[in-house]
C-alpha cells in the first residue's frame, strides 16, 4: 500500500534526526558548546515548554488553515534551517534561542506525523504499529551512527552535522507525492472543533494525566542518560548500543502491537505501561550499574511504547477524525513536553546531587500513574472499551 510506505518513510527519516536531538543534544551543548549542565538543562526545559506551545496551539491552528501536508512541510523546513544556524555561534544567549527554536520546529513534526497516521488509519486502513516501528528503526540507526562517528573522531561536533544531514534528508523525502487525504484543506467541521469538546470526551482528562506521568518520567533518561552512562564509565562507542537496547524492544513492541493488543483496552495497556515504568526507574536507581541499566532498557517497550500505543488507540476509539489533530497536540504538549519539562528540572536537581537519584524521582511519579491506571481498568473492565 503506497500510503503505508509513505508513512513508514517519513517516520524513519524523522527519527534519524530525533535520534540525535533526544538522547544527545544536552551532551552536545555541554561538551561541544561548553554549556554548564544546569544551564543546558534549563535550555532543554525552556525548549520543552515552547515545544508544548507549538504542538498544542501553533500546529493545530495551522492545520485549521492549511492542509496536513503543507503544515508538515513548514515545520520540516524550519527544523533544517535552525539546525544550520548552530554552526555559526557558541554564544550562550544565541544557543538558548536556537535550542528553543529547534524545540519549536522539530518535535512538532512528531505529533504531525502521528495525527497524519491517525488520518491514514481511518481513510486507508494502514497499520499504525507497523509504520511507527520504522520510526524506532530510524532511531536505532541514528544512535549507532552517532556512536561510531563519535568513537572515530572523538568529539561531539559530528552530532550537529548529522542533525543537518538528517533534516535535509527529511526535506528531500517530503518532496515526493503525498497521499491525497493529506492535501485536503480543512473544512468548517474541523475548524469548529474546540479544545473544550475534546476535554469533555469520556475519560480524556484522566487518561491524559496518566500518560503525562508515565511519559514525563522519561525526562531523566532523555536528558541525562548519555551523561549518566559516561558517569558509569561506559565507553563512548558502547553508549549508543546501550541506548539502542530500549529502542530495539520498542521496535519489537510496535511491530506486534496491532496483533497482540488488538483486544486490549487502553486502560489495560496503561496498567502494563505504568508497571514497566515503575520497575524500570526503580532498577536504575537502586542498582547504579551499567549492566543493570542496560537490562532495564528492555522495559522501554512498556514504559514508552505501550503508553504511546494506548493513547493512540484511545483516540482512534473515542474521537472523530476531525478531532485527532488537536487531541494529538494536547497529548504532545502535556505528556511529551510540559510534563517532561517539569520533570527535567526536578531530575536535574537530583542528578547534580547524585546521578542515580534522578531515577528515584522518576519512580516516585510513576506510582500514582500505576494506582490511577488500575482504578481506571477496574472501573471500565465491564465494557473493555477504555
Amino acid at each position: 500500500m503506497r500510503e503505508q510506505k509513505w508513512m513508514a518513510q517519513h517516520y524513519f527519516i524523522f527519527f534519524l534526526s530525533w535520534g540525535i536531538f533526544l538522547p544527545y543534544w544536552t551532551g552536545y551543548l555541554v561538551h561541544e558548546k561548553d554549556v554548564a549542565i544546569e544551564l543546558a538543562s534549563m535550555m532543554m526545559s525552556a525548549g520543552l515548554i515552547l515545544r508544548g506551545i507549538s504542538t498544542m496551539f501553533i500546529f493545530p491552528a495551522m492545520a485549521n488553515r492549511f492542509s496536513q501536508s503543507t503544515v508538515l512541510t513548514i515545520f520540516i523546513y524550519g527544523s533544517f534551517l535552525t539546525s544550520v544556524l548552530f554552526i555559526f555561534t557558541s554564544d550562550t544567549t544565541l544557543l538558548f534561542i536556537l535550542t528553543c527554536l529547534l524545540s519549536f520546529f522539530l518535535p512538532a513534526i512528531m505529533p504531525g506525523l502521528d495525527s497524519t497516521a491517525g488520518i491514514l488509519v481511518q481513510k486507508y486502513n494502514i497499520h499504525y504499529g507497523r509504520s511507527r516501528s520504522y520510526g524506532s528503526l530510524g532511531f536505532i540507526v541514528s544512535v549507532i551512527i552517532v556512536s561510531l562517528v563519535s568513537a572515530l573522531y572523538g568529539d561531539d561536533q559530528s552530532m550537529l552535522w548529522l542533525m543537518i544531514a538528517y533534516t535535509l534528508l527529511l526535506v528531500a523525502v517530503n518532496l515526493q507525492r503525498v497521499p491525497e487525504a493529506l492535501k485536503e484543506k480543512p473544512n468548517k467541521k474541523v475548524n469548529n472543533v474546540s479544545f473544550k469538546t475534546i476535554f469533555k470526551t469520556r475519560h480524556f482528562v484522566f487518561i491524559l494525566i496518566l500518560v503525562t506521568l508515565i511519559q514525563g518520567s522519561h525526562a531523566a533518561y532523555y536528558n541525562y542518560g548519555y551523561l549518566y552512562l559516561e558517569h558509569l564509565e561506559v565507553p563512548k562507542y558502547l553508549i549508543g548500543i546501550v541506548i539502542n537496547v530500549g529502542v530495539g524492544f520498542e521496535i519489537f513492541l510496535f511491530a506486534i502491537a496491532d496483533r497482540v493488543f488488538s483486544k486490549w483496552s487502553p486502560a489495560k495497556l496503561l496498567v502494563l505501561a505504568s508497571i514497566g515504568a515503575s520497575l524500570r526507574w526503580l532498577l536504575a536507581f537502586a542498582v547504579p550499574n551499567a549492566w543493570i541499566f542496560t537490562a532495564s532498557q528492555s522495559l522501554h517497550a512498556l514504559s514508552f511504547a505501550v503508553s504511546h500505543f494506548a493513547f493512540i488507540m484511545y483516540l482512534a476509539k473515542e474521537l472523530e477524525y476531525t478531532q485527532i489533530t488537536k487531541a494529538q497536540g494536547i497529548y504532545s504538549a502535556f505528556a511529551l513536553s510540559w510534563g517532561t519539562a517539569i520533570l527535567t528540572v526536578i531530575s536535574g536537581y537530583f542528578y547534580n546531587t547524585q546521578p542515580n537519584f534522578a531515577f528515584a524521582a522518576m519512580f516516585v511519579f510513576t506510582l500514582p500513574a500505576l494506582v490511577g491506571s488500575l482504578y481506571l481498568y477496574k472501573k471500565t473492565k465491564a465494557t473493555e472499551n477504555i
